[in-house]
């Protein structure tokens, strides 16, 4: 443990624990606050919690860790001592090119919880509830203020507006939060 290949996301649970994407060793380390090595699950497979090219991660107010499983082409849930809880499928993430990395985040709505996931060679992105619902989808390609031309990582505010780095048009976007 400790030892990266091709680190990509990072998050930080609710007990300071930091938690990192080893996308080559298709696994996550897990770290406490002062950077020492507590733990780690993943590993190569198609199995349920076992991952092919993770790269995105978001925890929610639960301390639930979701992972974008790349190659696998699913989303996968593990509970805070890192058990696997359930997984969905991506329609999307279809290539093994060096820019297709899906990020993830997660918001609680007034709607309920919402997992928001970046499809870059797609150019868009792809709205789940918690359990896998798909919800929406917004995006298109190209350089207007409503399209992407390769939508990597994501972040959502409190108030629920959605923040996409577009990493192809050198551009952070806002999009409003999602009215259902």
């Amino acid at each position: 443990m400790g030892v990266f290949w091709g680190p990509r996301a990072v998050a930080v649970d609710d007990q300071g624990r930091v938690f990192v994407t080893d996308t080559g060793n298709k696994r996550i380390q897990v770290f406490d606050a002062d950077g020492n090595a507590i733990n780690q699950f993943g590993g190569g497979g198609l199995l349920e919690g076992n991952l092919d090219e993770p790269v995105g991660l978001a925890i929610d107010q639960d301390g639930n860790i979701y992972v974008a499983d790349t190659w696998n082409q699913r989303v996968q849930v593990f509970d805070r001592t890192f058990q696997y809880l359930r997984q969905w499928p991506v329609d999307g993430w279809l290539s093994q090119s060096v820019v297709n990395k899906p990020y993830l985040a997660v918001a609680d709505t007034p709607e309920g919880r919402r997992v928001y996931v970046t499809d870059p060679e797609n150019y868009r992105v792809l709205v789940f509830d918690d359990q896998g619902k798909f919800i929406a989808a917004f995006g298109q390609y190209g350089s207007e203020p409503d399209a992407m031309m390769l939508p990597t990582g994501i972040a959502v505010d409190s108030q629920g507006q959605i923040y996409v780095a577009d990493a192809d048009a050198h551009r952070i976007m806002i999009f409003p939060a999602l009215n259902e």
